[in-house]
């Protein structure tokens, strides 16, 4: 399932509150994109992982990993609200080269 279906899923088929969330995990990752230094740095099994919140309510997480020098932002997911995104991001932390 794509990002689309599940947030239109979970907006329960509403289109435009879909289209708006979708909108607000454009701003964040644009966000992190324009400052990829910036948020919460995590420790224990996520050390080096950063986290941020963003769109309405400060619902959205994302977790990402910078990679300054090659201009890389690893993400290792986006959570809405209400979601356990500290469990899910453990799992998440490599990517294959």
């Amino acid at each position: 399932m794509g990002i689309f279906d599940h947030v239109l899923d979970i907006a329960q088929g509403n289109l435009t509150t879909a289209d708006r969330r979708l909108d607000e995990i454009d701003d964040l990752l644009r966000a992190v994109a324009d400052n990829p230094a910036s948020g919460v740095r995590l420790d224990g099994p996520l050390a080096g992982w950063l986290v941020r919140h963003g769109g309405g309510g400060r619902m959205i997480t994302v977790v990402f990993q910078p990679d300054l020098d090659a201009r890389l932002i690893h993400i290792s997911l986006i959570a809405f609200g209400g979601r356990n995104w500290l469990h899910e991001a453990t799992g998440r932390r490599s990517f294959p080269d």
